[in-house]
């Protein structure tokens, strides 16, 4: 009777370690994947790179106009499917590397007809009417999509 109290003791233990191993390595293999985060593409078949050189970077009057001025267009433009306002960052220097420009703008659209729509709405031709003369150089890379 001792013995076979004993063994269904082992046997019980065995089971209640063996599940918590298996609980154990089964929360392993379903969080691994939350470690290693998938890639992430961005949203939009063309994006619009635009670069702004300031007259006047120095001038912190200019440089706040045109920030409100672009803001303003970033925050009013319904047309683009995702938006980034930026300035240089503060990466090592190479020669491949520009960080002259003052702001980069990057604006995705869904197609190449909704970034044409945008260069005619009222709040890109409003930006530029207001910011226009706060520039000294504006440069534009756009591009499309491939499969990755």
């Amino acid at each position: 009777m001792k013995n076979t109290i004993l063994v269904l003791f082992f046997k019980i233990i065995y089971m209640k370690i063996r599940s918590l191993l298996l609980f154990t390595f089964f929360l392993l293999a379903t969080s691994c994947n939350k470690l290693v985060e998938q890639p992430q593409y961005i949203e939009g078949e063309l994006v619009h790179s635009v670069y702004f050189w300031l007259n006047n970077p120095d001038d912190e009057k200019e440089r706040a106009e045109f920030e409100k001025a672009l803001k303003k267009l970033i925050k009013t433009n319904k047309i683009a499917v995702k938006k980034h306002l930026g300035k240089p960052g503060s990466t090592e220097k190479r020669d491949v590397v520009d960080n002259s420009y003052d702001y980069c703008m990057i604006l995705t659209f869904a197609n190449l007809k909704a970034q044409r729509l945008y260069q005619d709405a009222p709040t890109h031709l409003i930006f530029i009417d207001e910011a226009k003369h706060l520039w000294k150089k504006v440069q534009v890379y756009d591009s499309m999509k491939e499969s990755i």
